[in-house]
C-alpha cells in the first residue's frame, strides 16, 4: 500500500459549485487541511463546503462560513470540531462562495488500497 502526499489549490473564480479535489479509483484520502483565503479586496464572502459521497450519489454540507472578510483565511478542519476527514474512492470536496474571489488549499495524503 503506497503513500502519496499531496496539495491540491483551487482557485475559484465562480459563483458555482466548484470540485476541489476527488479521490482516485482504488484509493482512500486521508484530509488532513482545507483552508480558503478571501482574495476578494473588499467585499466579505460566504463559503460552503460538501462532501460528495460517490455510494450514495449526494453531496453533503460539511460546513459554512459566513461573512468571511477580505484578505482572510478560514479552516475548514479545526481541532475542535474535526482534525481530520476520510474520503473514499471517487468522493470529491465541493466548494461554493458568493463572491468570486477565492484561494482553496486541501492537504491530503492518498493510500492506494492495491
Amino acid at each position: 500500500m503506497a503513500n502519496k502526499y499531496k496539495i491540491d489549490i483551487t482557485p475559484v473564480a465562480t459563483t458555482s459549485i466548484t470540485t476541489l479535489y476527488t479521490c482516485p479509483t482504488a484509493n482512500v484520502a486521508i484530509v488532513k487541511s482545507i483552508s480558503a483565503y478571501n482574495t476578494h479586496p473588499t467585499a466579505p464572502t460566504n463559503w460552503v463546503l460538501s462532501v460528495g459521497d460517490n455510494s450514495a450519489s449526494t453531496d453533503f454540507v460539511y460546513k459554512g462560513e459566513t461573512s468571511v472578510a477580505a484578505a482572510t483565511k478560514k479552516e475548514f478542519l479545526s481541532a475542535d470540531e474535526s482534525s481530520i476527514l476520510i474520503l473514499e474512492e471517487a468522493d470529491s470536496l465541493k466548494f461554493s462562495t458568493t463572491v468570486t474571489s477565492a484561494n482553496v488549499f486541501v492537504s491530503v495524503l492518498e493510500q492506494d488500497r492495491t
